[in-house]
């Protein structure tokens, strides 16, 4: 048993303030940390959020830690539940009153064993009544009751999640048929908390295996269609997931500061939706799972016929990506390595021409006003100024028009005046 780790805690600040405060509140209430923190503690990872529960005066006690910290109080559980978070510079601290209730029954409501053992404060005894440590020792994620996933379906994409954070774990088999269960209840869930959990998942280096674990259970493409639970065929999505890390090695290569502007986040997203057998980003996007920001970004990559080929395709698509650019050609390359084409050689001119051009061709300077083209065509104000402009734009992005003198003597040139 990993005793001696856990009293080490007993030295942090945020502890000592929460035995503090639990003192000064009134004797005989009974004090644990629980949840990640003993079990990221047991596991040698670091520590930076504490779970405690109390036996009554939360409110009270949370206040006295927020001024001993200090930290900022914020009421979490409203009138259901009687939970606070203290929001300090260096530290997270959730409090969680369990008045009415035994310790047991509080451990009993958590979701996998490894997050359902306490340890008191005040004697140093550890609670684990369904054999969480022995879990952490086998290093498997195991349900801590029947009704885990059930009680709240988030649980479910939580699984995957806590996989890829926890160095060398594996679920229980039983657990994940449990999960797969649960996973059309997702639907009932708050949307964002799911985009919550995807967005942890999907920022995860190891997202690829975050995926595969989404397609056992069911939830990819299912979620994604608006039916968890179904099963159905993913495509091709994880093999571009899984050539992303390659596609961003081989841009790393040849231009590392772009390389460090790629969001694999979006890029894996993208991929997602382009493997679906019917169009969803939109009801994905006005169910709450994705921000509009980040539902506009993928909306550009999906749009994209593939990575260009020549000078004047490439410098449509630099002005077209603009700033995405990066993210654009990561996920460009994987979908093309997923398909078995070739993709490395069109990296080289595209990279150089951005290093060259990029800032004039993401956004081009402006040659000229609208006054200027109704001056030098002779013609009114109207639809044939914006076209003009339009065409000194296209002019410029293609390389034809670099100074204001070539842009008026390209419309002098221009077939139509009107």
């Amino acid at each position: 048993m990993p005793l001696h780790s856990f009293r080490l805690l007993l030295h942090q600040p945020a502890v000592r303030a929460l035995i503090s405060a639990a003192e000064g509140a009134a004797e005989g209430v009974e004090l644990h940390l629980v949840g990640g923190v003993l079990r990221d503690r047991a596991l040698g990872l670091p520590v930076h959020d504490f779970d405690a529960v109390v036996s009554g005066r939360g409110r009270e006690i949370s206040g006295r830690v927020a001024e001993i910290l200090p930290a900022r109080l914020v009421l979490l559980g409203g009138k259901e539940f009687a939970a606070y978070r203290l929001v300090g510079e260096d530290v997270v601290v959730d409090i969680w009153d369990r008045a009415g209730t035994s310790l047991h029954q509080d451990l009993a409501r958590r979701d996998f064993t490894v997050n359902s053992f306490g340890f008191d404060l005040r004697t140093q005894e550890v609670s684990d009544p369904f054999n969480g440590l022995g879990d952490l020792g086998r290093r498997t994620l195991r349900a801590t009751t029947g009704e885990s996933f059930s009680g709240d379906p988030l649980r479910v994409l939580r699984l995957p999640r806590l996989l890829l954070k926890l160095p060398g774990f594996t679920a229980e088999p039983d657990t994940l048929l449990l999960a797969r269960r649960s996973a059309p209840g997702l639907s009932e869930v708050a949307a964002e908390r799911v985009r919550d959990e995807l967005n942890l998942l999907f920022g995860d280096p190891d997202a690829a295996r975050g995926l595969t674990l989404l397609m056992e259970l069911d939830l990819y493409p299912g979620l994604w269609l608006g039916r968890p639970g179904e099963p159905g065929r993913p495509g091709l999505a994880l093999a571009e997931v899984v050539a992303l890390p390659e596609a961003i090695r081989e841009l790393r290569d040849r231009a590392p500061h772009v390389a460090a502007r790629v969001d694999s986040r979006i890029a894996r997203m993208a991929s997602l939706f382009a493997n679906l057998p019917e169009p969803s980003l939109e009801r994905f996007r006005d169910a709450g799972y994705l921000t509009r920001s980040m539902s506009a970004d993928i909306a550009r990559l999906l749009e994209l016929p593939g990575l260009p080929e020549d000078e004047i395709g490439r410098r449509r698509f630099l002005y077209r990506t603009g700033t995405l650019w990066p993210t654009a050609v990561a996920f460009l390359c994987t979908r093309a390595a997923a398909h078995g084409l070739p993709w490395r050689s069109a990296l080289a001119p595209l990279v150089d021409l951005a290093r060259r051009e990029g800032a004039t061709l993401i956004d081009p300077p402006r040659l000229l006003g609208g006054a200027e083209v109704q001056e030098i065509l002779g013609i009114a104000p109207g639809p044939g100024v914006g076209r003009a402009l339009g065409a000194v734009l296209e002019a410029q992005v293609d390389g034809k028009v670099r100074s204001r003198e070539e842009a008026v003597a390209l419309l002098r040139a221009l077939p139509e005046r009107t």
